[in-house]
């Protein structure tokens, strides 16, 4: 994982990240990541936080970075 992807999502977002929050980090509809988040085909982890979903900025940066590892390698 980039250190400097995870700074920025932190900078950007604080640690912990909302749907809409991914949804605008992945350009996908916050919809989308509710969707695929609650069938569990979502690859990001989310916990709950006071009702919410949220996701933590590390895990985010994560995925981040394995999406353009992959399409390095592609």
């Amino acid at each position: 994982m980039s250190l400097l992807t995870t700074a920025h999502l932190l900078e950007k977002y604080g640690p912990l990240l909302t749907e809409e929050q991914v949804g605008e980090v992945l350009h996908m509809a916050a919809g989308t990541v509710r969707n695929q988040r609650v069938l569990g085909s979502f690859p990001i982890r989310g916990v709950k936080s006071g009702g919410k979903v949220v996701f933590h900025a590390a895990d985010v940066a994560e995925h981040v970075d394995g999406m353009r590892a992959a399409l390095r390698a592609a």
